[in-house]
């Protein structure tokens, strides 16, 4: 099947204190229509900027250095700084943002947000307009969404106000769906819920799902791939079941270890020592070296990208398979 969204060496630059540092290193992945595929992560590992540089979005700060984003087997034009120039494959994509107060316009009504890109980029009527951001609000389980239409954001919960977010994402009818950490701000119930709800949208609607988090325990819920990133780099992908089941990477081990898991209560988490190295600090070798009980003196010098480990699974390590060998002698143990 032919992907409808492909990134290709993707290289975003910030800058701090006028010196620039790579804030997104080379990031590559595919998805074919209706599949999903979830990137985790610390804060500051790179997640987002990743997806506001395929939107292209990029902050002031940022600039895009290189790589492709390809939609439906066309190539997106940007600017140095990320930005779209109105390519109509752009409308094939929409992004969910994590902070649906902040996203949202506080003085207009959540209809009129909703009808906003069916009137001006679906080219519809005030009435049909009216009529599709209505069909919106319901398509996502917002009751009595003619009411609603008149709200403000104010005047709705949380977790309402991420539905409108999904249904202002949906009103361009994309094939596309980038979420921002959707889930992070709701209690567990309602975030079910929204995850429930975008399962159901892949299926009927056949969207390409990405989803950024650092929460490891939605992402089985929400994709059939995963990826891990760590200082801007992809450091281990492939089949969710087989990244969370045998992980190959350090860090990937480390976030699993370090994760609460409500069905072994009596496991205690285990946090990864240190912290996110300084991006301004980083040189060549692995940046998890100095927090991995696995690192070797090559590991400080050797740049190491993404290598086969499995079926459909990569990661960059040196040491993968020693992270293998300890990991089947503690299942023995």
């Amino acid at each position: 099947m032919t992907p409808v969204l492909e990134v290709e060496g993707l290289v975003v630059e910030m800058r701090r204190h006028r010196v620039a540092f790579r804030a997104v290193d080379d990031v590559s992945f595919a998805l074919e229509p209706g599949s999903a595929l979830a990137i985790v992560g610390e804060s500051g590992c790179g997640k987002s900027l990743t997806l506001r540089a395929i939107m292209g979005l990029l902050p002031n700060r940022g600039r895009l250095i290189s790589g492709r984003v390809i939609v439906d087997g066309v190539t997106l034009p940007s600017d140095a700084r990320g930005r779209g120039r109105g390519h109509r494959q752009h409308r094939r994509m929409s992004i969910v943002f994590q902070d649906a107060l902040s996203a949202l316009n506080p003085v207009a009504t959540i209809g009129s947000q909703v009808a906003e890109a069916p009137r001006h980029v679906l080219g519809l009527g005030g009435a049909a307009s009216r009529a599709r951001a209505v069909e919106l609000l319901r398509l996502v389980g917002i009751p009595d969404p003619e009411r609603r239409y008149h709200a403000y954001p104010h005047e709705l919960s949380g977790g309402t106000r991420q539905r409108v977010m999904i249904a202002i994402a949906l009103s361009s009818d994309p094939s596309i769906l980038l979420c921002d950490e959707p889930t992070t701000a709701l209690d567990v119930t309602i975030q079910t819920q929204i995850l429930a709800l975008l399962a159901d949208l892949r299926v009927e609607r056949g969207l390409a799902l990405v989803f950024v988090t650092h929460d490891l325990g939605v992402v089985s819920q929400v994709a059939e791939r995963v990826a891990v990133m760590y200082t801007g780099r992809l450091v281990e992908t492939g089949p969710t079941a087989a990244v969370l089941s045998a992980p190959r990477h350090p860090y990937t081990s480390g976030l699993l270890a370090a994760a609460l898991d409500v069905d072994s209560p009596e496991r205690e988490p285990v946090p990864i020592p240190g912290s996110l190295p300084d991006p301004l600090g980083l040189t060549s070798g692995c940046s998890f070296q100095s927090r991995c009980q696995f690192a070797t003196p090559e590991c400080v010098t050797t740049d190491v990208r993404l290598e086969r480990v499995g079926p459909d699974h990569e990661a960059a390590c040196l040491h993968s398979d020693v992270l293998a060998a300890a990991q089947a002698a503690g299942r023995r143990g």
